[in-house]
């Protein structure tokens, strides 16, 4: 039985950071009660701020003007680092010192899911864009260092830095964003199981493979 999962996020969204340790522990869950199910993830792009400059923005002072005062910033990333302190995602807000633009991010994953990439290894290759930015602070709008975390998880080859540099794929993903956006979605993380059951936002592992059994049920029901 096959579950297909679409995953729409963006890099620079803390409770994604969050989200993708909470996906990891449901599909665990899945697989110890339900090993005959083989799950396929998408990954869709997003941008929450699609108005960022090439070269980013400083972080903190972004921020700042986005929630109106350093004090607001300070509880609200508290409050990101305590869920995040108990699902398994580890944050150093003040280790950031930029806002990165995600594209080149987002045209990587698309870019290795459009070659075939083991499923597995694109998981991964997420989950250390995450790490990179939110627990050492790097800057993951830079090619380099994009191409360095593709290579550290056997996703690398000759030429991607090169390629990162460029704006290949830039429309692919563009179109991507639109069609999310044309499903309503205004907000992430997002995830749509089985293409029929939405769930918005960070939820516990328990929600979203209860949403999982749900698109799973209804899809032996047809």
């Amino acid at each position: 039985m096959l579950l297909r999962i679409d995953v729409i996020a963006d890099f620079i969204c803390p409770w994604y950071h969050v989200g993708e340790a909470r996906l990891r522990a449901a599909l665990q869950m899945l697989a110890e009660r339900a090993p005959e199910v083989r799950v396929e993830i998408n990954r869709l792009p997003f941008f929450l701020d699609p108005t960022t400059p090439p070269e980013g923005y400083p972080y903190q002072p972004y921020l700042e003007r986005k929630f109106g005062s350093a004090e607001a910033v300070a509880r609200l990333q508290a409050q990101v680092a305590a869920a995040g302190a108990q699902s398994g995602a580890a944050f150093n807000f003040p280790a950031i010192a930029l806002r990165p633009n995600t594209e080149p991010a987002h045209r990587l994953i698309q870019h290795v899911q459009g070659a075939g990439a083991d499923a597995v290894a694109v998981s991964r290759l997420v989950q250390f864009i995450y790490s990179a930015y939110f627990e050492q602070g790097r800057d993951i709008g830079q090619p380099a260092e994009l191409a360095r975390l593709a290579l550290g998880a056997g996703l690398g080859e000759m030429g991607l830095e090169a390629w990162l540099a460029s704006d290949d794929g830039a429309d692919g993903v563009a179109e991507l964003v639109a069609q999310v956006q044309a499903l309503g979605v205004e907000g992430v993380p997002f995830f749509v199981f089985d293409q029929r059951l939405a769930v918005s936002g960070a939820h516990p592992p328990e929600h979203l493979l209860d949403a999982m059994r749900q698109a799973l049920a209804g899809d032996s029901a047809r």
